[in-house]
Parts: structure tokens; C-alpha cells; sequence
């Protein structure tokens, strides 16, 4: 009996460290996973910065397509070629999620509402996020070749929302025929309603992405 209650103790005794050691394992992740997070929320953020530099861009050609303003040809150029920045589109890095599902971690997480919410995110809302990233980035390739085929032009974008120069115009032949078809106003319209359904989509991922975070500190703190 005595060897047999031993025996026990050292199993449980065993049992205890690798629970241990699976609990380090996990909250190891979480803090990874808290890292990312951070980066993909400033990530969103510079996005957000860019695609309302668009935005802008898309409301003065579209008013000045309404209103028949006299926007010097310059101008139109550069906003038609930041109307085509807007094709920059944000992807969040999964790399940790996947492992915490992979690994079986996922499983000592102690709160039921971390799990759900980490499940809803990366399986749920970012795979629909790719699905609309992939419908803009489709319809902005298709604007930006129709400016390089209507207009000649030649531009370059920086990708830093602090550039002061963001836009660079090497060269166009403006095309005052295309500038005022039907084509190029719809696609300004839905250049407008695809960044502005971009936003919202970004800033409703940056709330996801923090109240996440913050269910990922509270579970590090100890759930209790």
C-alpha cells in the first residue's frame, strides 16, 4: 500500500508539473499574441491615415465632377492617383493565433469569453475582412490601369501615413475627353463607397483587436 500511495504522489506530483509547464507555455503565447496585437492595431491605425488621405481625394473629384469646379489639371491628377492609393490594404499577422490552436493551448485558457472572442476574430471576422480586402484591391487595380491607360500616368506612393510628400507624379497627358465620361464617375462613386466601407471595417477591427488585448492582459493577471 505504501508503495502503491508513492507511486501515486509521484504521478500527481508529475501531473502538477506539466500542467505547470503547459500554463507557462500558454501565457508565453498570449504575451506574443498581445505583442502582435499592438503592432496590428498601429498597423490599422497608419491604414486608416491613408485610406482617409483617399477619401479626401475622392471628394474633391467628385465635386468637382458634380459642380463642374475648375480644379486645375495638376490637381485632378493628383487626386485620381490618391483616389488609386486607397488599393493599400491591411493584413493581420495570424502566425500566434495558429499556434495556440495548433499546440492545443488554447484549451488551458481559463476564460470561456477569451476563447470565443479569439475564435470569432481570426476564424470569423478577419477571414471575411480578406474576403472584402480582396474585392478592393481588385476593383482599385482595375482604376489605377485605367489611369495609366487613359492618362499616361506615371505616379508613386509612400506608404508612411508621416511622409510629407505622399504622392509623387513623374509624368501624365491629361485626357479631357475620359476625365468627363460616365466610366470615370462611377468609379470615383464607388472608389468613395469602398474607402468609406474600408474605414468602418478597419475602425471596427481596431476595437476587436483591443477589447481582445485586453481579455488577453486580464487572463495573464490571473482569471479569476
Amino acid at each position: 500500500m505504501v508503495i502503491i500511495l508513492g507511486i501515486l504522489i509521484l504521478l500527481l506530483l508529475d501531473q502538477r508539473r506539466q500542467n505547470s509547464l503547459e500554463i507557462d507555455r500558454k501565457n508565453n503565447t498570449i504575451r506574443q499574441l498581445v505583442n502582435v496585437i499592438d503592432e496590428d492595431i498601429g498597423q490599422i491605425g497608419g491604414f486608416v491615415h491613408l485610406q482617409s488621405y483617399s477619401l479626401r481625394s475622392a471628394d474633391r473629384i467628385f465635386d468637382n465632377l458634380n459642380n463642374r469646379n475648375s480644379l486645375p489639371q495638376d490637381s485632378i491628377i493628383y487626386h485620381l492617383s490618391s483616389i488609386g492609393r486607397g488599393l493599400r490594404s491591411f493584413f493581420p499577422q495570424q502566425g500566434i493565433f495558429h499556434q495556440l490552436v495548433s499546440s492545443d493551448l488554447i484549451k488551458m485558457i481559463q476564460s470561456d469569453i477569451l476563447k470565443k472572442r479569439l475564435l470569432k476574430l481570426y476564424n470569423e471576422d478577419l477571414r471575411r475582412h480578406d474576403v472584402h480586402t480582396k474585392e478592393f484591391d481588385k476593383f482599385f487595380l482595375e482604376f489605377n490601369y485605367s489611369l495609366s491607360e487613359q492618362f499616361y500616368l506615371e505616379d508613386s506612393w509612400s506608404t508612411s501615413p508621416t511622409d510629407p510628400i505622399p504622392i509623387v507624379i513623374k509624368g501624365y497627358d491629361f485626357n479631357e475627353q475620359y476625365y468627363q465620361t460616365r466610366k470615370l464617375y462611377a468609379d470615383v462613386v464607388e472608389a468613395r463607397s469602398s474607402i468609406q466601407s474600408y474605414l468602418s471595417e478597419l475602425d471596427d477591427l481596431r476595437d476587436s483587436f483591443s477589447a481582445l488585448k485586453r481579455l488577453c492582459e486580464k487572463e495573464l493577471r490571473g482569471y479569476n
